[in-house]
């Protein structure tokens, strides 16, 4: 379930809201790209697998198991929450 989000929070971390939300989804963007990755390689070290969920689903009639990961902008908006998250504009 989600939780709101008080955007003045977001407002701390950078000059204005809408330069959070596109910094925010710029990361989000970087996390996808790092899961989609690493599903592709199952040799992949930089994903423990542990520290997600395994659900089983049914396609095609056959049951198929996958790694449910946490939604890339929730890891985002965290990580600016917790000061992570840093950026520059370019000169």
């Amino acid at each position: 379930m989600a939780s709101t989000l008080a955007l003045d929070q977001l407002e701390k971390h950078a000059d204005n809201l809408y330069e959070a939300i596109v910094i925010i989804a710029k990361r989000a963007r970087q996390i996808n790209e790092e899961q989609r990755v690493a599903r592709m390689d199952e040799n992949d070290t930089d994903m423990d697998v542990e520290d997600y969920e395994l659900d089983e689903i049914e396609k095609d009639g056959i049951l198929q198991k996958y790694t449910k990961l946490p939604k890339p902008t929730t890891i985002a908006i965290n990580e600016m929450l917790d000061g992570k998250l840093k950026y520059e504009y370019e000169k």
